[in-house]
């Protein structure tokens, strides 16, 4: 029997993973030493929240993403960023060391300890699908398939625990049989399924497809692009899933963020007399925070585990089989391809600049849009920054959209440079979140990676304000942002106007490792959708 650590590295490799994040500690020592014999890379980070943002963003566009930890300060530490994982569908794997079992006894109290040895494991289970803790050598590779399974097939984050005199034990074959749940599940309700859709499909005069985040999690892009092609279905995207369909292609309409958002997009669905909805997490925000739900009556949902067709239920019917069936069927005739209003989500055709030259968000989305968007990974934080992001068209687009937690784009960029380097990662970050994990600039310096980070600096935490009013502590004092950066490795400049800001992105483009730009803001100058979330919210106010 081989080593335990020598099999779970194996098995990560055979499930696609070359790379872990994490940072060491005492109890996961032996598991980094391992994990080093066996070949395998690790990119240690600066503060455990990083390590999750950044296993997240490898996991997105990898399938899964491994977080490695110590027990206690390390491993809560990492709560947070899985509990997005977990929100957002991210297959995250967090491996935590832990203490001896053979030195476990009741009144012994252990360093890095909460309440009981279990204490991380309980907290874990509230934001994975499935957990275990490796105390037994005879089921612990039964126990690492089981939750590798849960992972990979439910697209959301686990847990496995490895106490340090575990590590290198031998351990028996896993007895672990698949559950079945990929693929296509139950064959006669997906054929059932597909015809009843396409029938409807057929009748429809104005169908769109609606594709959310389970496309891309499913790693179904291409077969969400011959499902439109075949159809002639024009395509609507969901926040959450902005880019899980090419924005390059015809058929694209536009990001939907109810009213506040793309005009086109709204249309679109509002004009569809049948909605093809593909992995769209059910959220206020996909529905532009309420402002425009889309009636279930003219639904067709296709979910992760089952198909909604209007009021009937197809159980165990995997978004898998499903696409994958429904993009090789086609229209008995030919259809024309959809007309297709194509439209930024909110921004005005040309920005309109300032008086005084000085640089405006508008300015910097119109600026942004100038790059070629096809070779980068564009990561964005949450805010105006997010808004900016839903404005371009991109293939690789990654934000905490749902989740709406701050610090993910910066240690996001790590994840995307490794998991694939031939994308440069393109960083638009605010300035509240940049002082968060804006640290990792250090990691992307010290490991060479070429990155853009588009820092917006307007000295505030603006989203807080739009949803309240001004107040003291939405304040931020102004750090220097180029110096910092530079103190941490990477090269940078700050503009003030669009010209200026071209000319650093152009500067960008090509520089060595993490490039810097620091673009300053009007505290009172929005982003478009921001503007329309002003508005919303105002007027929520003065009617209450």
């Amino acid at each position: 029997m081989k080593p335990l650590a020598q099999q779970l590295f194996a098995r990560l490799r055979e499930a696609g993973v070359d790379c872990t994040f994490g940072i060491p500690g005492d109890f996961v020592l032996p598991l980094y030493a391992a994990q080093s014999a066996a070949g395998m890379r690790t990119v240690v980070c600066t503060h455990e929240p990083s390590v999750g943002f950044a296993a997240d963003a490898y996991a997105r566009l990898k399938g899964l993403g491994v977080a490695m930890t110590t027990f206690g300060a390390g491993g809560l530490n990492m709560v947070n960023p899985v509990a997005m994982a977990y929100a957002e569908h991210s297959p995250v794997l967090v491996i935590s060391g832990a203490p001896e079992v053979g030195g476990r006894h009741a009144d012994l109290r252990v360093h890095h300890m909460v309440k009981d040895f279990d204490s991380q494991r309980k907290v874990f289970a509230e934001v994975t699908v499935a957990t275990a803790t490796l105390d037994n050598p005879g089921t612990a590779l039964t126990e690492v398939d089981r939750v590798l399974e849960a992972v990979v097939t439910q697209k959301r984050p686990g847990y496995i625990e490895i106490p340090r005199d575990m590590t290198n034990v031998p351990a028996a074959p896993s007895t672990h049989r698949p559950t079945g749940h990929d693929g296509e599940g139950n064959p006669e309700a997906l054929a059932e399924a597909l015809r009843e859709i396409r029938a409807l499909l057929s009748q429809a005069k104005h169908p769109v497809l609606y594709a959310g985040v389970g496309v891309r999690r499913n790693m179904l892009m291409a077969q969400a692009v011959r499902l439109a092609e075949a159809w002639s279905l024009p395509v609507v995207s969901s926040v959450l899933g902005k880019a899980s369909f090419p924005e390059s292609h015809p058929h694209y309409v536009g990001v939907f963020v109810g009213k506040v958002g793309s005009a086109a997009a709204r249309e679109a669905i509002e004009q569809a007399d049948l909605v093809l909805t593909v992995g769209v997490i059910n959220s206020d925000v996909n529905t532009g925070f309420g402002t425009f739900p889309i009636p279930h009556a003219k639904q067709i949902i296709i979910d992760e585990r089952d198909t909604l067709v209007f009021h009937h239920r197809y159980e165990h019917v995997p978004m898998t089989g499903m696409v994958t069936a429904l993009a090789g069927l086609g229209p008995d005739a030919p259809r024309p391809a959809p007309a297709v209003r194509k439209a930024s989500a909110a921004a005005p055709a040309a920005p309109v600049p300032r008086a005084d030259g000085a640089l405006t968000t508008d300015g910097v989305i119109a600026a942004v849009r100038e790059v070629e968007q096809s070779s980068y990974s564009f990561l964005s934080d949450i805010g105006d920054a997010w808004f900016v992001g839903l404005e371009l068209d991109a293939d690789v687009f990654m934000a905490a959209g749902y989740y709406a937690t701050m610090g993910f784009a910066v240690p996001g960029a790590l994840g995307a440079a490794v998991a694939e380097p031939a994308r440069r990662p393109f960083v638009i970050v605010g300035d509240g979140a940049f002082q968060m994990t804006g640290n990792e600039l250090a990691t992307l310096a010290r490991l060479g990676v070429d990155a853009t980070v588009l820092l917006l600096n307007n000295n505030n935490y603006k989203m807080l304000e739009v949803l309240d009013q001004p107040r003291e502590y939405y304040h931020l004092e102004p750090w220097d942002y180029v110096a910092l950066g530079q103190a941490l490795g990477a090269a940078g400049e700050r503009v003030t106007t669009a010209d200026e800001l071209r000319a650093a992105l152009a500067r960008a483009e090509t520089a060595k490792g993490p490039y810097l730009i620091e673009a300053m803001l009007d505290p009172h100058d929005d982003a478009p959708i921001m503007r329309q979330l002003k508005q919303l919210t105002a007027a929520a106010r003065a009617g209450a």
